[in-house]
Formats: C-alpha cells, structure tokens, sequence
C-alpha cells in the first residue's frame, strides 16, 4: 500500500493552506451507527510557557472527572512545526503533586506520568484526526485514566516574553461507543547507521499475542515518523495461517505525519505477526547516528491505530525488537522503496500551520473511492471545562469531496520453501503469568504514618519493618546542580526512619531526623546494624541497632562531594551486607560501579562500568558487568552471589562475591525496559523477588515477580487486587519467602503481601562443592584463606549482547581452540593422564562443551538470538564487547531520578 499524490488545479491552488484529513474506514461488520450530536470540544494547550533550552521535552496535566466516563472521537492540533516539532497525548493513571501544581514540567528528563499509554500523535503539520462511526478513545470514570498529559518537544528555544500555547482540541462524548480505539507502536531502539550509506534498515516484528494484545484488533490507519535521514517506513501484517504478507502502511516521514486512512480495515489476529521495516539514507553525512530524542539523532516509529472489544481488548501495545528474522528475510522486494515525490506535501509539512480551520485537498484514485464522514456537527457545550469550538467554529461542506491519499492493498506470497515462524516454540512466546498466592494485607499499617517520598524497605531480624522516606522534601528537577546538592544547610527535619510492628504496621520507634538530605537506599545486617546511602550528601552509613544516639560507626564518601575515587561516591544507591561483615556499595546515579568492603570499611576492589553503544554489536542488551543506574542490590548468600538491579538495562545481574565474576542475568519480557529493586530469599530453593517500574513504551503492568533463583522460571506477578502497583521503588522479601514488602514512591506507600498457601518452607543450604570442571584462576585482590570458588556460570534469560562480534571472534577462536586440545590430548596419552581423568568421570570433552544449553559445542543462534529460561554458557574471564543501553523514542523518557 502507497500514498498516491496526483495533484490538479484545484490542488495547488490551495498550497500553503492547512489540512484536514479524516480518518474514516467502510462500515465494519455488525455496527450501529452512533449519532455524534451529542458531542462538545474541550481545549488543551501549554499554559503560556516559554521553552528555555533547545531539545525540550515539557508536559501539562489535566485532571479527568472520576465519575463520568467519556469517549475522544476526534483531534485537533492547535500547533505549528515552525515551533512545535512533535505533539504527544497520553492516558494517565496518575501525575505527580508537585508536577501538577507548577502547571508543567520538564518530562523529558522527569518522565511523564504513571501507568501512560499514547491517544494521539502530531508532528510536521499533520491535520486532523476524526475516528470511525462507533469509536472512540475511553477516558475517565472508572477506566483508570484519570488524567491526560500533552507532551510537546521544542526543537528550539523560543525568545524571552514569547509565550507558547500549543496543544489540541479534542471533540468527546458520554455516549458510550460500540469500539474502543487503541494504539500498536513498532518502534526501533539500538539501530546505528554508518555514515555515506543509502539503505541501513531497521526491523520490527512480533506477534500479537506476545506483545499484550488479549483478543483481535481491527487496523485503520497508521502515522510514521522518523528525522532527516529517514526515506520510507512500511508496515506489514502477516497472516500466519495463510503464510501472506499484506502491506498496510507506507509513508514518507517527511510529509505532514497524520493518521492517514488505510483503504480498508485489517483484522488481525492475536496469531499474526505485525512487522515495520523503517529505511534511512545517510549519503552525505560522515558520522555514524543513533536513535534518540535529538534532531542529530535518527527515530524509526510506526503507529499503527485500531479499535477492537471494549471490554476485552488492550488499549495501547508495542512491540520493539526483531522476534522472527525469518519474516524479515522475506519481505516484499519493495519493502524500502520511497514514495514517489511531493512537492506539495513536503513543503506543508515546514513552517507555520496557517489557516487551520480550511481543508487541504488530497487527490484519490476514483476506482475506489475512500468513504469518508460529512463534518458538520451540532454541539451541545457543557461545563466542567469543556470548551466551545475554536474562534470561527467548523464549517465543513460535503467532505466526500475531498480526496484522501489513496493505499492500494498489496498481498505478497512467501516463497514457497520458506518455513513458518515457530510460533509455538517462538523465543518470546507469552507466557500466561501465574497470579500468584501473595494476598494483599490490608489492615496492615497505620493511616497517620506522614510518608515522604518512600525510596526503601528493609527487615530486621524480628521480621520487624523499616522504612526510609524523604519526609517534607522531594527529589525533583530543582534537588542538584549537575550532580551537586543545591541545598547543602537544611537536611529534612522529621525522622527519616521507621520502625513498624511486622502483625499491625504500627509505629514501634521514630528515627533520623535533621540528618538526611536526600535519602535512598536501606538494608540491615545480622546484628540489625542500619545501613543507608543518602544521593545527595553522596555518602554511606552504618548505624548502630536501634539507631544508638544517631552518630554512625562508620561513614563512607566525602560529604556533599560527588566522585569517582576510594573516597568519593556520585549518588549511591544502595548497600548489601554479608554474614561474614563485608559489605557492597552500589554506585550508583553516575558511575555504575559496584565496591566491596572488609567490615572495616576498606575497599577490596570493584566492577562495573556504563552501558554504552558498540557500532559492532547489534544486539539489545548490553554487555554482561555494564550497568545503567545499579539501583539496589541483594545478597544470595548461600549461593556466594550478589544482585544488581541494574534499572534502566531492565535486569538483574548477578555477581559471584569473592572475585565479583559474573554469574547469571534475569531478564523477561514482563518486566518492560526498567527494573528497580530486588530482594532475594533462600526458601524452596532460592527465589528472587522484583519490581519493575513505569516506562513509556512500556504496556506491562507495575507487579512483584517471582523468579526461581536456580531454573531462571518466572514463577509469577502479584499486585494489590492485581491492578498494579503505581510506581514501586523498593521491595524486600522475608527469609522463609512469606512475606513481601514494597515500596512506592508515588503515591507515597508501603504494601505488605502475604503468602498463606501453606507450602513448607525449605531452605536452600550453601553449596560449596558444586564446582565447574573448570577452575578460575586466583585474583591478587581475593583472599588467600578462600579454599574454593565456584565457577561463574551464565545463566541468561533474554540475553543476546554477545553480539555479531563476539560471535565472529568465536568463530576465529574455533582454530585454536581446536589444536590446543589435540596438543593436550596428545600430550595426555603419553603421560597416561588421559586415562586417569576418564577414570574420575571427567573428559577434555566436557571442558569444551560448555558453550550451549544442549552441550552441543558451539551454538551461533544462543549467542544471537532471545531466550526465555536460562542458558548455561562458558563465562570464565568474559569479555563482551559493550552494547548500546539507550532506548530513546519519539516520546522519550530520560532516566526519572527517583
């Protein structure tokens, strides 16, 4: 399917005019025509503001009405590309106070609201989005949305005393309407393109069941958008019963970026795959680009606008990574040609969006006329902010008239010889997570407890509650300069800690007033030792059980100086502390780097380093040992491991704590793009406990996972009423596995859930005798009284970052592996040593075999591709090239500092 554009008189008569396009689909099977009579407008715009910074991300909130439900059935933008560069709307579960209270805020950097999911779409002048007969986007009442929040990017800053209010205006209803309208995004994250070249692709695909889409959805119009380098994005669906593919979109990202009508509705299937193919053209251009937020940066998105069963369906899904290389393989052959050029379109997709109430024509092929509504409308205006029509009203004529860019549907037959994607045994086939039998306590806890900003829970050895908040002060945009603390004199006056009865929630003791600045991380040691970490005076303490007299035994990092040395830290985040004394410091905010410590308080050594791209791994993840933000950390003890909640990687790496080798990583779709905090507890086996945390893209809810520590299985999600939570920070889990405790940031709470399915606790016992074949080498740093290390072995849920580097250098390596063992097996049959290690039940074949989960040898695809589960491959002294962390889109959602 293409945009057709023959262009008459008429046409350019018009240039420079605004346009309206209307985004209508032929009646769909069994639809009740829904009269819009009963329709009014309501404004919502920036409140005068003046961007400050090129490149800014600013958003407003508005507050929806709890007990009245309304459906959006039209968009219209109030905005111009000459100042606004894209437009974003979103549904919210939550924004907050204090965000709502200065009237916008910095959301590029501060997120944008809790629980969202994109409504609407704008950019380069695109005209007005009208949806079907019959459907409408639900808001509002009881569906969850309680507020919506307008995103604008600002290209440029705008002079001083100029005051911007750009935004929309949306035509609502209270009639409940027969469909309700979603949106599907495919969109492209780590792709780099090399300089001077005239095709880099990028590719999407996923199925629609596993990508969070519960029943089947019906396709009706698409928007794409991408920055310079960008020359054609195509969508496709592809009927797996039939093998087909069918093209449903095509578009120049250069044109005014609408929701441009497909020429009919695409029903699809939970069992179908949806794929986007996004093509650039870097010729001229000598550095290599990236995806991210900026102009310098590149962006490949495809939304994708359906409607679908009002009470089973999803309402926004997205899918961002290439599930069935096969599908790709076989794309059309022309996938990536351009559309063929239009002057018209590219010249009103620049400047100002003038004359915005008067249609702008499009051409149409008259072998298949596009039905399209007749705009005129009755309103009846309400109260409660809702607005009359804009100055001049909308006076629309017959709009049958007016052409519409034309798709022509396109089917496109597989060879004959190409396999069917693996459905069933598909790498990221969804799973149906268990509900897990954690229930809510709801009596626990007490109503008048004055929580600040809750950034941490622990338990002491009574199973007895700790709870470190922020009190009357927040870390918002204002907190730090660069990395440096504002307010150095006045720590947060009400105490910081508190001690809570495990049965009721009440308050046992009060403790850590006027001390603490910015508080974060939490943990108690076997002696009920406090240890926390505060981001702003960028130090570490150790208090006494019981907080003593309020002075610690031992302080950590130079007060309110950020670093990167033995003595200073930059935000640390969080602290785990062995039996034996030593203990863990994540560091943290800025250096993503993990330090032990004798229990004495010195340094044994450290690990770690930033995320980052590589141009030759093309993978997802980033390499093994990298993080960005290390925000919590966990001891498994009796594993001889520490955890890392590496957050904005979405994982959690583990650590062996003697060499500080890595050991195995989680890592599964559920979780979405960002992973808090975890908590692990030894019962039945050992199991990790985590909290996954609010994502743009991201359509999963807010849960507690259970992971089994040894299989890598995710056991199950559990939430309050299983709704979600709204944005957790930290969870701890208690020794016999029972009880789990959570705490939100926003709203400011900590959840208590109990597990009363009667199962025997069963704690897993240290093992210090399941050694690999192979033994790791000593390290000058370890201690010379340690009589075994068990070797790291990679236990990878998800995991691809080796990378098409590593892979290559694998293969090279093939050679010499190969003739050191032959050297090795001959020299062991002439000492007679050969025979020896058969006789123990070992082989020189099984230290070679350590490189798949079947023990197959040398296995490309597990290096390559995405696993569910665990893989156990050879890890001893790894080395894996660097991989991009960034996965900035069109909406994009920096770091939230929290």
């Amino acid at each position: 399917m293409s945009m057709k554009g023959p262009w008459g008189p008429s046409c350019l008569a018009l240039l420079g005019v605004a346009l309206v396009v209307v985004v209508v689909v032929p009646a769909f099977p069994g639809a009740a025509a829904h009269s819009r009579t009963q329709t009014y407008y309501r404004n919502f715009t920036m409140p005068g503001i003046t961007p400050k910074e090129d490149e800014a991300y600013l958003c407003t909130a508005m507050r929806l009405n709890d007990s009245v439900e309304e459906w959006v059935v039209r968009f219209d933008p109030l905005a111009s590309a000459n100042r606004a560069h894209h437009m974003l709307l979103f549904g919210c579960s939550d924004v907050l106070q204090q965000n709502l209270e200065g009237g916008f805020w910095d959301c590029g950097h501060h997120g944008v609201c809790q629980n969202s999911r994109i409504m609407y779409a704008w950019a380069k002048n695109a005209p007005t989005t009208s949806l079907p007969e019959g459907v409408g986007f639900r808001i509002g009442g009881q569906t969850g949305i309680r507020f919506l929040t307008l995103q604008i990017h600002y290209a440029k800053a705008l002079p001083e005393g100029v005051k911007d209010h750009s935004g929309l205006q949306m035509e609502l209803t209270t009639q409940k309407q027969k469909y309700k309208a979603g949106i599907y995004l495919l969109v492209a994250g780590n792709t780099v393109i090399p300089p001077n070249t005239p095709k880099t692709h990028a590719d999407m695909n996923c199925l629609l069941a596993d990508s969070g889409i519960p029943t089947d959805i019906n396709l009706f119009a698409y928007r794409v958008h991408a920055h310079v380098l960008g020359t054609v994005i195509t969508g496709y669906l592809f009927d797996t019963t039939k093998n087909e593919y069918i093209e449903i979109a095509k578009g120049n990202p250069h044109w005014p970026q609408a929701f441009y009508p497909m020429n009919k509705t695409h029903f699809a299937k939970t069992s179908d795959i949806l794929h986007a193919r996004c093509t650039w053209n870097s010729t001229g251009r000598s550095r290599h680009t990236m995806i991210g937020s900026t102009a310098a940066d590149e962006m490949c998105n495809l939304y994708l606008m359906y409607y679908t069963d009002p009470s089973l369906g999803s309402e926004f899904s997205s899918c961002g990574w290439e599930t069935y290389p096969i599908i790709t393989h076989n794309l059309p052959p022309d996938n990536d040609v351009p559309l063929p050029p239009n002057p018209l379109l590219e010249e009103h997709a620049k400047g100002q969006n003038l004359h915005k109430e008067h249609p702008f024509e499009y051409s149409i092929s008259k072998d298949e006329p596009i039905k399209v509504e007749k705009k005129g409308h009755t309103h009846q205006y309400l109260q409660d902010n809702r607005y009359p029509a804009k100055p001049g009203g909308y006076e629309y004529e017959d709009a049958t008239n007016y052409p519409q860019p034309q798709q022509v549907l396109q089917r496109w037959k597989a060879p004959a010889d190409t396999p069917r994607p693996a459905l069933m045994e598909a790498s990221r086939k969804a799973k149906q997570l268990k509900i897990l039998a954690f229930n809510t306590a709801s009596d626990w806890g007490q109503e008048e407890v004055p929580y600040g900003q809750v950034v941490a829970v622990a338990l002491d050895s009574a199973g007895d509650v700790v709870v470190f908040h922020r009190g009357e002060k927040s870390w918002d945009g204002a907190t730090f300069r660069s990395n440096t603390l504002r307010d150095t004199t006045d720590p947060i006056k009400s105490p910081t800690l508190l001690h809570l009865r495990k049965d009721t929630g009440h308050i046992i003791n009060k403790w850590g007033e006027k001390f603490f600045f910015v508080p974060h991380g939490l943990t108690l040691d076997k002696n009920d030792n406090i240890w926390v970490t505060d981001v702003g005076m960028h130090q570490v303490f150790k208090f006494p059980a019981g907080y003593g007299n309020g002075q610690p035994l031992l302080t950590l990092g130079t007060r309110f100086e950020p670093g990167n040395d033995d003595t200073h830290f930059c935000k640390p985040t969080g602290v785990a502390v062995m039996t034996s004394g030593e203990f863990f410091v994540s560091d943290g905010y800025c250096n993503a780097r993990i330090i032990k410590y004798s229990a004495d308080g010195k340094i044994l050594y450290q690990f770690g380093k930033q995320s980052k791209y590589n141009y030759f791994d093309l993978s997802s993840l980033p390499a093994p040992g990298t993080f960005s933000i290390p925000h919590a950390l966990t001891l498994a003890d009796n594993e001889g491991e520490v955890c890392v909640a590496d957050r904005e990687n979405g994982r959690v790496q583990c650590f062996t704590t003697t060499l500080g080798k890595f050991a195995r990583q989680f890592k599964f779709d559920a979780w979405g793009k960002r992973l808090f905090s975890v908590s692990y507890s030894p019962a039945n086996g050992g199991k990790i406990f985590a909290v996954n945390g609010p994502s743009l893209l991201g359509t999963q809810k807010l849960k507690v996972y259970e992971v089994d520590y040894t299989s890598g299985e995710l056991l199950g999600a559990f939430s309050p009423k299983n709704e979600g939570l709204s944005n957790p920070h930290d969870v701890v889990v208690s020794a016999d596995g029972r009880e789990v405790y959570v705490a939100e940031i926003g709203p400011n709470n900590v959840w208590k859930f109990v597990n009363n399915s009667g199962i025997k606790m069963q704690v897993k016992p240290t093992n210090v005798t399941k050694l690999s074949p192979v033994l790791v080498k000593a390290e000058e740093r370890i201690d010379t009284s340690i009589e075994a290390e068990r070797t790291s072995l990679l236990y990878i849920a998800n995991w691809s970052s080796a990378g098409v580097s590593t892979v290559v250098l694998g293969l090279l390596t093939i050679p010499v592996i190969v003739l050191t063992a032959l050297t090795l097996i001959i020299r062991a049959r002439r000492t007679g040593r050969l025979k020896k290690r058969n006789q123990t039940n070992g082989s020189l074949g099984s230290l070679l075999r350590h490189s798949g989960k079947h023990d197959n040898g040398l296995n490309i695809g597990s290096l390559i591709n995405k696993h569910h589960g665990f893989e156990k491959v050879a890890t001893e002294d790894l080395d894996a090239p660097d991989s991009g962390d960034s996965d900035v889109e069109e909406f994009s959602q920096v770091a939230s500092r929290a």
